[in-house]
């Protein structure tokens, strides 16, 4: 998910409270690089919320697939724009997902988003 620098230094920090460094290193574990959504995929969606142009000329030229337009789309309401969170956006949801799988990805999307700002504030990545 994120670089082994902003990794290291993000646990670097982590480090000073502990048990805050071993809740994380059991959410990276089981959630962010495990679980039943495919890491490829919350990668995606870290690219998508670090505004990585990569990921956005590929969603603006449609080279995405269905499931990771949705992924996107679930990463955009749950950051930016959570009005977009409508009945047409779940359906596209449930299209591309099961519950279990909905809730495991905006569960890291939202660790995703909280980590990217409070790393941003240590001055370990750029303000996103």
């Amino acid at each position: 998910m994120m670089a082994n620098v902003e990794r290291n230094a993000g646990d670097a920090i982590r480090a000073r409270a502990p048990h805050v460094l071993n809740v994380y290193q059991e959410t990276r574990d089981t959630v962010l690089e495990g679980g039943i959504v495919e890491r490829d995929l919350k990668d995606l969606c870290a690219r998508y919320l670090a505004e990585d142009r990569e990921v956005l000329a590929a969603l603006e030229d449609q080279r995405l697939t269905e499931r990771e337009r949705a992924a996107v789309a679930w990463a955009d309401a749950i950051a930016w724009h959570s009005e977009a969170a409508d009945d047409e956006l779940w359906r596209e949801l449930h299209r591309a997902f099961t519950e279990p799988e909905l809730v495991e990805l905006g569960y890291s999307i939202a660790i995703i988003l909280g980590q990217q700002h409070w790393l941003a504030t240590h001055g370990v990545i750029e303000h996103v």
